[in-house]
């Protein structure tokens, strides 16, 4: 059985990301052990606060390490040495791993995103932050592997789907951005830096680089955008698996000319990845509950408290239903997942097969509609959706005022419901990266309890995406105590460098 030639050039680009060995010179930045258990502790809080993938978290470091340096208006060599120093302290990467001439190559990167801040509006500057963190984390470690299986999955899914786009460089486009969206689960200034490199590889003038950032906008905005990301978050499984055929093995050319050994090996990966399924839940469900415990703990001592001593005498049993309800939700909603059955694998294994072997040119591609013809009925069925909403959340208010909620309580614990609700269903998402859609078999009481909670769920997307915006607990993290807390790392660290020479010169 021969191999595609999406899949040959797959193979190509893995034999050129095979010869790429980062070389450490001698010299390197180090850290002390004191610092770096300090900064360690202190990043693991501060992440706990945000719901992000974990493959996103060293960026948005990167990015807060920056507005804050920019804030201080230090120079770009410092700032470079000292963020270097900060993602070492937090182990985004092995200590003493950096080569010391780093430094004057993140320099220049600033140096070059600071001449076009100064010449941005407002609007703008935010990306621009953002872009130069993505260009520094790609400098510092740069993994080709990710983006050679973006492409791949880009390059298969292409041809399987048409949606009216008559401008072959736009639908190549956004497919690609729907690839990055669902199966590499990258956020939107990350996929913007990408696009840049591509669109404007080298810019020198801002006027160019503002017009691009604008031309990616359009796109990353298209009318299709979220029907793209569905459909292309449909064929992403078996993508998935060949991600850990790949990570697993050197050999995959070798696999891929004996289809009864990649069949073997495809189905060791899909029994190991759904026994892992669950820890991986139960790890996204408690950074989720920390998440929801700290900010329902602010907004209780910030609102609850000082309203309930104001208008009337506290109700601990109020508060301890605010207090304790959402993350025991949480708990409840991620505690039953579903692992795969052995139909599931045999269809993963013959898209697998599809996708590795099938000729491009018998690919007959799925037609996505913009304006379904059940427009009339779906106008119906919303309406009526609307209707149960309102009853939904009018009987939830109600309960509560039987159970002694003020009018404060009441709308907190709404708040914390939708938003729980919200993160649930995105955790639970995780539970289906080996699990194809024709594998929800739900019954009716499934179909009608997620009925009753889609509109709360909605709401809690709307208000994540709102809290995002403005994050109480990062503003306290990032001003507050983030800045005092690095200031005194440095200080540590010099004084502890100043305690070794000092013993040193006694020895010698």
């Amino acid at each position: 059985m021969d191999i595609n030639g999406t899949t040959k050039s797959l193979i190509a680009d893995l034999d050129e990301a095979n010869k790429f060995k980062s070389k450490i010179t001698k010299e390197t930045i180090k850290t002390t052990k004191t610092a770096s258990d300090l900064g360690f502790l202190y990043e693991k809080a501060r992440n706990a606060i945000e719901f992000r993938d974990d493959h996103l978290v060293r960026q948005a470091a990167i990015e807060r390490i920056l507005k804050r340096r920019f804030f201080l208006n230090q120079e770009s060599a410092k700032i470079a040495k000292l963020l270097i120093k900060e993602l070492s302290w937090a182990r985004y990467f092995a200590n003493n791993s950096i080569e010391s001439s780093k430094i004057e190559t993140i320099s220049k990167i600033i140096d070059k995103y600071r001449d076009v801040l100064n010449q941005s509006e407002n609007n703008i500057n935010e990306k621009l932050v953002g872009l130069c963190s993505c260009e520094i984390e790609e400098n510092l470690i740069f993994n080709p592997l990710p983006q050679i299986l973006t492409n791949y999955v880009s390059s298969s899914v292409l041809p399987r789907l048409e949606f009216g786009e008559s401008d072959k460089q736009i639908k190549s486009i956004q497919v690609y951005i729907a690839t990055e969206r669902a199966y590499a689960k990258n956020d939107e200034i990350l996929i913007m830096y990408k696009l840049l490199k591509v669109l404007l590889p080298k810019w020198d003038d801002s006027k160019k680089l503002f017009s691009t950032i604008i031309k990616i906008e359009e796109y990353l905005n298209h009318p299709l955008k979220d029907v793209l990301k569905r459909k292309v978050t449909q064929m992403i499984p078996p993508f998935n698996l060949i991600r850990e055929m790949i990570k697993n093995r050197d050999d995959i050319e070798t696999l891929l000319d004996d289809p009864k050994s990649l069949e073997k090996s495809a189905l060791q990966i899909l029994e190991r990845k759904y026994s892992e399924t669950k820890d991986k839940v139960l790890r996204a469900s408690k950074r989720s509950i920390i998440y929801i415990f700290l900010t329902k703990m602010v907004l209780a001592i910030l609102i609850e408290i000082p309203f309930e001593v104001l208008f009337s005498k506290i109700n601990y049993l109020v508060l301890t239903i605010n207090i304790l309800f959402p993350p025991s939700l949480m708990f409840l909603f991620n505690s039953g997942i579903k692992l795969p059955s052995v139909k599931n694998s045999n269809i993963m294994i013959e898209k697998l097969k599809e996708y590795f072997y099938k000729d491009e040119n018998e690919i007959v591609p799925e037609y996505i509609e913009a304006n379904p013809k059940a427009a009339g009925k779906d106008k119906i069925f919303f309406y009526f959706f609307l209707t149960t909403s309102s009853f939904v959340i009018i009987g939830i208010l109600w309960l509560l005022y039987l159970l002694g909620f003020s009018i404060v309580s009441q709308f907190i614990f709404l708040f914390f419901l939708s938003v729980v609700s919200f993160f649930a269903f995105r955790v639970r998402e995780i539970s289906k990266d080996y699990q194809l859609s024709d594998e929800y078999g739900e019954s009716f009481l499934e179909s009608l309890v997620d009925y009753i909670f889609l509109p709360i769920i909605k709401m809690g997307q709307f208000l994540s995406n709102q809290i995002s915006k403005l994050n109480i607990l990062s503003f306290v993290f990032d001003f507050i105590i983030e800045a005092p807390l690095k200031t005194f790392l440095e200080i540590l660290e010099d004084w502890l460098h100043f305690v070794r020479v000092k013993k040193e010169e006694i020895l010698s």
